[in-house]
């Protein structure tokens, strides 16, 4: 039997050669999201209280964070959305998991990148900025671990239901969806940080507990936003179910609403630009 044309090399490799494109990218683009907002975090927290670095933040330096993690993100789904989709976050890439806009094979193989940025990113802030690395997330405020736990569905889910809404489903203002992620970790830092530490992110959390060592609620900072990244599916779910576009119409540039969808509310992921940006 003659061997195959040399021409279909290149589409036998293709596949591997994406992934490994995907990968990269959401390593860079993780590591460069959070390098960022470590850095900010550090700021604000060492000079919140020069006497005390453990004191309450004040709401200027709350802002300070909210503001770092949410620019930092916007800009690097801006970046990289068109290299991975932008991600950033296991919870995110679980949201789109459910709703087939990336496969399970890629969100397994794009979940460890995006660890280990994190551990890069938390161990480049250790080693660069003088003192103990000090945006570990850790309970605060009295806050319980079944109220943290609780928070950090919620604040999830009001991101991935971003994601969903901003950016898988496609409308006029689709290429503005980094800004819309970016607003809504902005928002959640100004809500939770006090209490939580604000994670919304498994791997946002992940890095700073490799270096500053794991609190006995770690898990809280998994479970949590994993939870609400189902509940957000569930209800992005019922919405399409729904047919929520023929109850406003005239919104979607594409006339979505003449033409009601009855089949799968699952989106393909070829269907989709790479444009599905994630926290």
């Amino acid at each position: 039997m003659s061997s195959p044309p040399s021409s279909l090399a290149p589409a036998a490799a293709e596949p591997t050669r994406t992934l490994l494109v995907v990968v990269l990218g959401e390593f860079c683009g993780t590591f460069m999201f959070l390098l960022l907002s470590f850095i900010g975090a550090q700021t604000a927290i060492v000079t919140n209280d020069y006497n005390d670095p453990t004191a309450p933040l004040t709401p200027i330096s709350l802002m300070y964070i909210a503001s770092a993690f949410g620019t930092a993100l916007a800009t690097n789904v801006w970046i990289f959305y068109r290299v991975s989709g932008g991600m950033f976050n296991p919870a995110v890439t679980l949201g789109l998991v459910l709703v087939g806009a990336v496969k399970p094979l890629r969100a397994l193989c794009i979940v460890p990148a995006q660890l280990g940025a994190s551990v890069a990113a938390a161990g480049v802030v250790y080693g660069v900025l003088p003192g103990p690395l000090r945006v570990a997330n850790t309970l605060g405020g009295g806050a319980t671990v079944a109220q943290g736990f609780v928070i950090e569905a919620l604040l999830t889910a009001q991101l991935v239901l971003t994601v969903y809404f901003l950016a898988v489903e496609k409308h006029r203002a689709t290429f503005l969806a980094p800004i819309g992620v970016g607003i809504s970790v902005f928002v959640a830092h100004i809500t939770a940080t006090n209490w939580t530490g604000t994670s919304i992110n498994p791997a946002r959390s992940f890095g700073p507990a490799v270096i500053a060592g794991f609190v006995g609620y770690h898990w809280i900072y998994w479970l949590g936003p994993l939870v609400g990244a189902v509940l957000s599916f569930l209800i992005y779910d019922l919405f399409k179910r729904l047919e929520y576009h023929t109850a406003n119409p005239g919104q979607d540039d594409d006339d979505l609403e003449k033409f009601p969808r009855r089949e799968s509310t699952l989106v393909r992921e070829e269907s989709l630009p790479s444009s599905t940006a994630k926290a």
